[in-house]
């Protein structure tokens, strides 16, 4: 009886064992959702506007002839709000305003982010992250900091940031000297509005993102 009840003991414990090491071996074989960076992973990219950029805050626009960037794009695992590249350094030139030239200087010692919350058609839809800027115009300087809408898409290799009053992504002016009256005021959202030319450092490559669940 012993002998019975002993083996009877071990083969459920042998059956048990199967049944994990299958539950594990069909887990380690779904790989998990990934967005796939290309055509190499990770990669630089340099970002060249096209047209104008635009900060517009209390219907004054605030507008530069060229901004330039320099993106870290790199494969990245997760569903959404997954970042997928980082912008370092990132300039405006020709800035100016109905009051006068504009002096528009970005802080990315912490990198901003390129984050991707979804994916349609070859066109990744998110924001940049960790936007921090500060504008000078006659004697006001004020701080601009948040996130702006953002949309990647494969095929034309444009990256177009675009906030309105409506976004969940918002900039938000931080901190505005004693002459930013009638321009800026701490708590208000500026609009931002350009597009970027991105391609491979060095090449003519557009970059893809591409989502697989």
């Amino acid at each position: 009886m012993r002998n019975s009840f002993k083996k009877i003991a071990v083969a459920a414990g042998a059956a048990a064992a199967a049944v994990t090491l299958g539950a594990t071996t069909a887990t380690a074989g779904v790989a998990a959702p990934t967005w796939t960076v290309g055509p190499s992973s990770p990669l630089t990219a340099s970002a060249a506007s096209t047209g104008t950029v635009t900060l517009s805050l209390n219907g004054i626009p605030l507008t530069c002839t060229t901004s330039a960037a320099t993106a870290a794009l790199k494969t990245a695992s997760g569903t959404t709000g997954v970042t997928v590249g980082t912008i370092a350094p990132l300039t405006w030139s020709g800035c100016t305003s109905p009051f006068g030239p504009v002096t528009p200087t970005a802080n990315t010692t912490t990198p901003w982010g390129i984050v991707a919350n979804t994916y349609a058609s070859g066109v990744t839809t998110g924001y940049i992250s960790g936007v921090k800027a500060t504008l000078s115009v006659l004697t006001c300087t004020f701080t601009v900091t948040g996130n702006v809408p953002a949309t990647y898409n494969n095929t034309t290799g444009q990256l177009k940031a675009a906030s309105t009053a409506a976004s969940t992504y918002k900039l938000t002016v931080a901190t505005a000297s004693a002459g930013c009256a009638g321009i800026a005021a701490v708590g208000q959202n500026p609009l931002y509005t350009a597009t970027y030319n991105v391609v491979k450092s060095g090449t003519t490559t557009k970059p893809t993102i591409v989502y697989t669940p």
